[in-house]
Formats: structure tokens, sequence, C-alpha cells
């Protein structure tokens, strides 16, 4: 007696089924996308809206000084502290702003609506969130670094090489956030934070824990350059794949932020 093929009409109504949930999957996908990579430009346009915060440019004397260029150098050099310590305080303020944003946008992504739509893009967006979140995380842990260096340098009254080093590093990260995203900041806080490690030995005997801030600041650069690094590769990885299996939709918000990524 021959088999009944009802299991095989099964499979295979199950297959359509499967594919047409599949493709229904296209619409609200693009959909939700459009939503994620605007919560995204969005921070991305609210951070290069914030004013650049040049560092004080430290006094200098020139060979063979006359009376007057020496006396004007001194005055200088007395009130040069007060422009440092008013230059952290535009970090710290910065720094609360940027962490604000990235807090802001994670929130927002998180409370998109991801009914009926791709599992790849889903966890896209998840994964971006947590980037968002380590930025936030990063920006509150380099506030704190601007905070404790202004604290050392108010009661030591003077501004030293670390004081010049860390204003090169608060300088690079905030330009990098502004110019090329926060991946940028991280990639210039962690380069600058290596030099400044060697110098913050130098202050072991200031009791404000500036050479653990440092490292601490540096792991949290390292960590979010690895993961914003694949968070770019994951999103050019899914263009590619929501192309191909749903053509009929429109992907060119993830192929711009591909380009963009590219250059």
């Amino acid at each position: 007696m021959r088999p009944t093929p009802r299991p095989l009409l099964s499979c295979a109504l199950i297959c359509g089924l499967l594919a047409g949930c599949s493709a229904s999957k296209g619409p609200a996908t693009s959909a939700y996308l459009r939503e994620f990579e605007s919560d995204c430009a969005g921070a991305a346009g609210q951070v290069r809206g914030l004013p650049g915060i040049p560092p004080p440019s430290r006094p200098s004397l020139p060979p063979n000084p006359t009376d007057e260029e020496q006396r004007v150098f001194d005055g200088t050099m007395r009130i040069y502290p007060l422009f440092v310590n008013q230059y952290y305080g535009a970090i710290m303020e910065r720094c609360q702003a940027l962490s604000q944003i990235s807090g802001q946008a994670q929130d927002r992504i998180a409370a998109m609506n991801a009914a009926g739509v791709d599992p790849a893009a889903a966890l896209l967006a998840a994964h971006r969130g947590q980037v968002f979140g380590q930025w936030r995380e990063f920006f509150t842990e380099l506030r704190r670094l601007a905070d404790l260096n202004r604290t050392a340098l108010v009661r030591r009254k003077s501004v030293d090489d670390l004081d010049v080093m860390l204003s090169g590093v608060f300088s690079s990260a905030i330009a990098g956030s502004a110019d090329g995203g926060n991946e940028d900041a991280a990639a210039a806080a962690a380069k600058g934070l290596k030099a400044v490690a060697g110098a913050a030995s130098g202050r072991q005997g200031e009791q404000y824990g500036i050479g653990d801030q440092v490292a601490r600041v540096a792991e949290l650069a390292a960590q979010l350059q690895g993961d914003a690094a694949a968070c770019l590769s994951e999103h050019a990885g899914l263009a590619k794949d929501l192309q191909a299996r749903y053509p009929d939709q429109d992907w060119g918000m993830l192929q711009a932020k591909q380009a963009a990524g590219a250059k």
C-alpha cells in the first residue's frame, strides 16, 4: 500500500507559509530601519550642532625676550591656570551633553516596535543601542577625568605637562565626535591616552586617582572602538542580505550608511 503524500504536502504548505511570512516582513523591516536610521542621524545631527571648544593656548616666551616680553609672559602664566580651569569646566558640560544625547538615542531605539520585523534588523538595532550605551558611559567617564584633573589643578595652582596632554585628549575626543561620530571620538581618545598614561604616573603623590581614571577611560575607548566597528560591519552585511531577500523594498537608508562608513 502506497503511503499517503500528506506529510509531503504538509511540508510544502509549511514552507509556503514560512516564505509568505518572510516576504511579509519586508515592508515592516524597511519602515523599522528607516525609523532606526532617523534616530541615529538625529543624534549625530545634535552632536554636530554643538559649538567647538578650543583649548587655551599655553603662553610662550621668545628667545632672548625683552623685559616687556618677560613681564607679559609672567603675567599671562599667572592667569593661565584660570583659563585651563574654565576649559575643563566647558569640557565637563560638553561630555554631559554628549552622554545625554547618546542615552536618549539608546532609549529611543529600545522603544521601537519590532513586531513583524526581520530578526536580523532587530538585532542590529539592539547592538547599535548597546553601542550608544557604551558612548554614554564613555563620555560620563571622560567627564569624570576632566573633573578630577580640574580639582587637582585648583589645589596645585599650576599647569603641568599632564594638563596640556589631557587638554589634547579632550579636544580630540570632542572634535572627533563632531566630525566623524563617536567612533572617531573613541579612537582619538584612545590614541592620546596611551601617551597620557606615562605622564599620569608622575602624579602619584596626588590623591585624586587620575592615573586609575585614565586607565578606565582608555579601556572604554578601546572597547568602544572595537564594538562600533563590529556594528558597522554588521550594518553592511545586513544591507546586502535584505536587498537579496526583499528586493522589492527600498534599502537605500542602509546603503547610504554603508557608503558613509567606507569613507
